[in-house]
């Protein structure tokens, strides 16, 4: 079976590897880890494992308190996004056109737009996303890789357009080249692990499939590598190489010079004759004009299976590297900033726990991204602050003159929350 999977599944994508350990480009904020299992790595890391079972009821509570204050705003954050949701049933739009009345055009409330905007950005920054700056956009457009495919495209029919990536690392892909004779061989490929796109078009658009401009679109992907960013954003159009452009327009306009050269000698042959001279020449001019409407057709046949083949390709790339879209990517998101919300509470607790005193900020972020140092093998950026700013508010680390430190011992702590 497996012919069966390389003849429907490009090989692409299935030669795609990540080696270990992991080669990181830039140091992350992510937390590869699931609450529960970075619960068990710290178990299994810590010299009493008895010490660690005292954690634990403090560690469920202020788990439970951080997953309810996600829920209230889980809820909040779906009600907000229905009201701009492209994916929504005809029901809901049909409520909304009769309680404006009888006109179809639904207004937008621009403040509850930005506040959309905004929310979905602070859930993208506490998944520990990066947006990436016009300048990292700008550098993919008019480039690809060898797996993508040069694209221009209309920013002007956006109204707002963000993009944000997570897991800068690098793979290994397979491709052919001259170098290695056109053999198969292994590449470095500098990728995005995720990539989140946020947009709203404008009301006068230039795209292909106009959007409706009263509606905020999410999209997620995974594995995207830097030099092809540009063909996960909508409204964009392909771009010929000179290569491209070459194989196309030189056949032709050489096809067209040698069979022009053909019928002159044919028809000077002709020509000979004189009382064919008149024929000869109107003959000859007929003949010119059918050879560059021929080859003009081909032309365009060849330019349209080009553009066609690269859109094929972005198809194929669309299809297996889409992970959600719009609603589906918004709660993804947000379970994405949930777990990573509880590994940092759980690791900021666990390192204050571990002192013999209070810790500075800096202390406990130096400590942190030690031990995560150790349980993956190459440096995170712990976000300290978020993890204080939780676990403050909820009454399990205080501020003394010293740094921090915890509320109270752990097993008064869980005793007192019950």
């Amino acid at each position: 079976m497996q012919w069966l999977v390389g003849f429907w599944v490009p090989k692409r994508w299935i030669t795609a590897k990540v080696e270990l350990p992991i080669e990181h480009w830039k140091r992350e904020h992510f937390l590869p880890f699931r609450p529960n299992q970075l619960i068990e790595r710290l178990a299994s890391q810590c010299n009493r494992p008895e010490e660690f079972d005292k954690l634990r009821p403090a560690i469920d509570d202020f788990k439970r308190k951080i997953r309810l204050q996600y829920q209230h705003h889980h809820e909040y954050l779906i009600d907000l996004y229905s009201q701009f949701d492209p994916d929504r049933d005809l029901s809901d739009r049909a409520l909304e056109v009769a309680a404006e009345g009888s006109g179809s055009l639904i207004s937008v409330d621009e403040s509850i737009c930005r506040s959309l905007f905004a929310e979905i950005a602070d859930s993208l920054h506490h998944a520990n996303y990066r947006r990436l700056s016009p300048r990292e956009i700008q550098a993919a457009i008019g480039a690809a890789s060898h797996w993508g495919v040069r694209l221009q495209i209309r920013f002007s029919s956006f109204r707002r357009l963000e993009v944000y990536g997570r897991g800068d690392i690098v793979t290994k892909r397979m491709k052919r080249d001259w170098r290695s004779f056109f053999r198969m061989r292994e590449v470095d490929v500098p990728i995005y692990q995720r990539l989140v796109v946020v947009f709203r078009p404008k009301e006068m658009q230039s795209l292909n499939d106009p959007l409706d401009p009263t509606r905020v679109h999410l999209r997620m992907f995974k594995n995207i590598p830097k030099a092809d960013i540009d063909m996960m954003l909508p409204g964009s159009t392909i771009r010929l190489s000179w290569l491209d452009t070459g194989k196309i327009g030189i056949p032709t306009l050489w096809g067209i010079f040698i069979m022009s050269s053909k019928l002159a000698k044919s028809l000077w042959i002709i020509a000979l004759i004189g009382t064919l001279k008149v024929l000869s020449s109107f003959l000859f001019a007929i003949a010119i004009v059918l050879a560059t409407i021929f080859y003009g057709v081909k032309s365009i046949l060849s330019y349209t299976s080009t553009k066609r083949r690269y859109q094929l390709n972005i198809t194929r790339s669309l299809y297996f590297q889409n992970l959600d879209n719009n609603l589906g990517a918004l709660l993804r998101l947000e379970t994405e900033a949930e777990q990573q919300e509880l590994c940092e509470a759980i690791l900021a607790y666990y390192v204050l726990s571990q002192a013999q005193g209070p810790l500075s900020i800096k202390e406990i972020d130096l400590r942190a991204e030690f031990i995560l140092e150790s349980l993956t093998g190459f440096p995170i950026d712990f976000d300290v602050d978020d993890a204080i700013r939780d676990l403050g508010s909820l009454g399990v680390f205080r501020m003394t003159d010293q740094g921090w430190t915890l509320a109270s011992p752990p097993q008064e702590l869980s005793s007192s929350s019950s």
